[in-house]
């Protein structure tokens, strides 16, 4: 999971380079997330622990709603 205040990987996106967002409020992020992690079978262990955690989290966001 991500806050754009402490996340290390934010620190290493160049300023011109693209990015997206995933918010948990979207109802579809968790799906997105879930995916993704499917797609990356290398990343460690820890890494999938944190990816499951963010996932649990956007799942029990409140107030979900479609992306906007």
């Amino acid at each position: 999971m991500a806050f754009k205040q402490t996340c290390p990987t934010l620190k290493k996106v160049a300023d011109d380079e693209p990015i997206f967002v995933l918010r948990g409020a979207d109802e579809s992020a968790s799906t997105v997330v879930a995916y993704w992690l499917k797609c990356n079978p290398q990343i460690s262990e820890e890494r999938k622990a944190e990816v499951n955690k963010c996932i649990e989290a956007m799942i029990q966001w409140p107030h979900r709603k479609k992306a906007d």
